[in-house]
């Protein structure tokens, strides 16, 4: 039984491994996260610009991308994660840097997420 249990274990973990993406930009799995009945219920509740709290860690000037360590980004019903997003407006990133804490509000756009309104948390 002992032997069971760890071949099971090791095949879970070996399938686990396997599964997991690698820390790729692609974003375009993430076009399913936020739905319009999410958008819409969203909307009529008043929340059509919902914040998230974040703290950035990285800044990359030349291409207009912030690396945030996000809370939940409910309105892509996406879990606390670390991950790449293009501003709106690229010159904004100029603006901030690694270690502030800011509110963001981000959306799918094609399966690219963008960062379309960014500011300091108080």
């Amino acid at each position: 039984m002992k032997n069971f249990f760890h071949t099971t274990l090791a095949a879970l973990s070996l399938g686990i491994a396997l599964a997991a993406p690698a820390f790729a930009q692609d974003h375009s799995t993430h076009a399913g996260h936020g739905t319009m009945a999410d958008a819409s219920a969203a909307a009529s509740a008043g929340q059509t610009d919902v914040l998230t709290p974040g703290e950035i860690t990285r800044v990359d000037a030349r291409t207009g991308k912030l690396t945030i360590r996000h809370e939940e980004i409910k309105n892509l019903d996406m879990p606390p994660m670390t991950m790449v997003f293009a501003l709106s407006g690229s010159a904004q990133s100029a603006s901030f840097k690694a270690g502030d804490k800011v509110l963001f509000h981000a959306e799918d756009k094609d399966g690219s997420l963008i960062i379309t309104r960014i500011q300091p948390a108080s």
